[in-house]
């Protein structure tokens, strides 16, 4: 049988989970997610899918790991975890992470946005300087220097957060699903209240982020155009997050897409 790491990522929404190739640390590449298991609501978890896909396929689970940031729903899954699967390493600060921490208060970074800079750090060439862009319930934009320190960064509200603060703070503006949020890109100038939404929430949203990352990119690399480091190095971009496709075509900078980049970050954290 292959041995396969299991992974959680637990959020206030929803919980994550993905089985990854189990490998060498000195590989050269993120774990490969082989399968993935998303589940919104705060109900136990159903071990069903999972086990059937496992037998299905001859995995077998070697390692398990935990993090996410909602402490009572890990704390929940933990005590419903199965018996017949490893015990689970639990991360529950960024502390815990191989990757140093260059921000006023480490012990309050979110796990998660740590986690897409330690695979970040498995794939840059030395010396080369790094942003990441995760674009979820809240969007994150967080460097990495040269040297691989993890810097912080910026966080905004995500596409259905704002829809959602457009709705309830104001007395006649419908609210968009996320649903009706993804598709075409709209025509910058709506012709109807729901094309105006559409419009300001995809192209501001996409404002919002190049802003930040052009910006982000002159005390990141130390040049005035943001185009590459002092010595010739080219900044590496990652892109996750569920929102990550409405952004990535319109992106100046050469974006990789890494929809799994949290849980696989998680799968390159040893026991």
């Amino acid at each position: 049988m292959q041995s396969v790491t299991l992974v959680a990522d637990v959020g206030n929404s929803r919980l994550k989970l993905a089985l990854l190739e189990t490998r060498s640390q000195t590989t050269a590449a993120l774990p490969v997610c082989l399968d993935s298991f998303l589940q919104r609501d705060q109900q136990p978890c159903d071990w069903s899918v999972f086990r059937k896909r496992c037998d299905q396929s001859g995995w077998q689970v070697s390692r398990c790991l935990i993090s996410g940031s909602a402490w009572e729903r890990m704390e929940q899954l933990t005590a419903e975890w199965p018996a017949d699967l490893p015990a689970p390493r639990v991360i529950e600060s960024a502390r815990e992470l191989p990757i140093t921490l260059s921000v006023d208060e480490p012990d309050k970074v979110g796990v998660d946005r740590v986690l897409n800079a330690v695979a970040l750090n498995h794939l840059r060439q030395t010396d080369q300087p790094g942003i990441i862009v995760d674009a979820g319930t809240a969007i994150t934009i967080d460097a990495v220097s040269a040297d691989g320190r993890f810097l912080g960064g910026a966080i905004l509200p995500g596409y259905e957060l704002e829809a959602h603060a457009l709705h309830d703070y104001t007395s006649r503006l419908p609210f968009i699903p996320m649903e009706q949020i993804i598709g075409d890109s709209p025509a910058v100038i709506g012709g109807n209240t729901h094309d105006a939404l559409r419009s300001g929430l995809i192209w501001g949203q996409l404002g919002a982020v190049h802003e930040i990352v052009t910006r982000m990119l002159q005390p990141l690399c130390g040049k005035g155009d943001g185009d590459n480091h002092d010595d010739g190095t080219t900044p590496i971009y990652f892109l996750t997050g569920g929102a990550a496709p409405l952004l990535q075509p319109h992106l100046q900078q050469p974006f990789q897409a890494y929809p799994q980049l949290t849980l696989q970050g998680l799968g390159l954290i040893t026991d």
